[in-house]
């Protein structure tokens, strides 16, 4: 395995989040040779044995219990710029989330995700779940951006295709408000011209203080 190389399409200018962003692209770069070779049972105890010490050697440093212990670490990090590196589906820091872009305007999301080996379900092609992650993470991330933070009341999701591995799938989403409270976002990914599936989902409005978090 060669070492993680500086991702030189990053955009941020903060050296700390480009650090985590390397560290975070060389944790995937492992995960996904791990699960894409064939490792003899003697070298593979010999990984273990060295994967444990390097996370023993991190052991002293400051522990971090959850997101919201994360925030104002660094005066500069509010939580929307800490959910956005460690959220669980697609944050850039986060060591185990997909290759994931997008963009988003009021009522509507566009994005790219390549999904490798390592989120395999159906042989050569993704796990349904990641699937349903993505979509109601994106479909989620189109709520946040009308201006109000939400989680998901119901979500429904048709697979059409089966979601192929190692290949740019493309997601929209667009968002309707139906009252003061609900929001009901559809989207759908697809490969190409083949929509792989389709999802709908209803997001509930809430107080970002329930969550501890001060209004911007």
């Amino acid at each position: 395995m060669t070492p993680a190389e500086p991702d030189n399409n990053d955009s941020t200018d903060d050296p700390y989040w480009r650090a985590r962003h390397q560290l975070a692209s060389a944790a995937r770069q492992l995960n996904e040779t791990l699960i894409s070779r064939d490792i003899p049972a003697e070298q593979a105890l010999e990984l273990s044995n060295e994967l444990s010490r390097l996370a023993a050697s991190l052991h002293d440093l400051p522990q971090v219990r959850g997101l919201m212990d994360m925030v104002g670490r660094r005066p500069q990090d509010g939580i929307d710029t800490i959910m956005g590196e460690f959220v669980a589906m697609a944050g850039r820091s986060h060591p185990c989330s997909p290759d994931l872009t997008w963009h988003a305007e009021p009522h509507q999301l566009q994005g790219t995700v390549t999904f490798s080996q390592a989120f395999e379900g159906p042989p050569g092609h993704v796990h349904g779940g990641w699937v349903a992650g993505i979509l109601d993470h994106l479909m989620g991330m189109t709520h946040v951006h009308m201006g109000q933070p939400g989680m998901t009341s119901g979500l429904t999701v048709r697979y059409l295709k089966p979601t192929p591995l190692r290949q740019t799938i493309a997601i929209s989403a667009v968002a309707e408000e139906l009252d003061q409270r609900r929001t009901e976002v559809k989207a759908e990914m697809r490969c190409g011209e083949t929509i792989t599936a389709i999802a709908s989902a209803i997001f509930v409005r809430v107080d970002r203080a329930a969550f501890g978090i001060e209004s911007p």
